[in-house]
């Protein structure tokens, strides 16, 4: 792609993926307090102070020009998975709130889970990197990671349908957190897709 524009496409490739990582920490704060009993909530002030940030930051965003017509392609497609991140990093934290008030999980099925989510935000990780290096490898990186999160999301799924006398409530919860961090890498999966495919112009 040759367009880069006045030369602000470069500073939209560092801010995506400073975005993506803001994301990750806001998922990552929340997800310490569902899959770890001993974070006690700990998590929690992280992750509202990361979120609350990410949440300034695309709006302040969406405001600026993008660097030419490769930041257009850039801005539009990162911008729709952050923002799809966001709300997933709101619903960890409402789930968190709301966990606090109930046992944990039984270990044998909060050891997939954790599986799970140390899969999808390796994954989210993995993206802010192939956003910056533009290097396919990187993205063929976050591709292979969500055949990782489907396996680990399949035996959760055995495990949960294997144990007997499971509260109602915490099988929902469950398969919910599963489903939102199934989301997670596919969000990460769609940020390495675009970063592959629109490669850091020249000037």
């Amino acid at each position: 792609m040759s367009d880069g524009g006045d030369g602000g496409y470069p500073a939209l490739i560092g801010e995506s993926a400073a975005l993506v990582r803001l994301a990750h920490t806001a998922l990552r704060g929340a997800t310490a307090v569902l899959t770890d009993p001993a974070d006690s909530g700990a998590g929690v002030p992280v992750a509202e102070k990361a979120l609350a940030e990410l949440l300034t930051r695309i709006e302040e965003d969406a405001a600026a020009a993008p660097g030419g017509r490769a930041g257009v392609v850039l801005g539009v497609h990162v911008g729709c998975q952050v923002e799809a991140l966001a709300d997933l990093a709101q619903r960890l934290l409402e789930a968190a709130w709301a966990r606090q008030e109930r046992p944990p999980f039984i270990e044998r099925l909060r050891a997939p889970l954790h599986g799970i989510a140390d899969a999808a935000l390796e994954s989210l990780e993995r993206s802010a990197h192939a956003l910056e290096s533009g290097a396919p490898e990187d993205a063929a990186d976050v591709l292979a990671e969500l055949h990782e999160v489907g396996q680990r999301q399949r035996l959760l799924y055995e495990l949960l349908l294997r144990t007997e006398r499971m509260d109602p409530v915490d099988a929902t919860d469950l398969v919910l957190l599963s489903c939102c961090y199934q989301q997670c890498a596919d969000r990460a999966g769609a940020i390495a897709r675009h970063a592959a495919l629109f490669p850091h112009p020249g000037p």
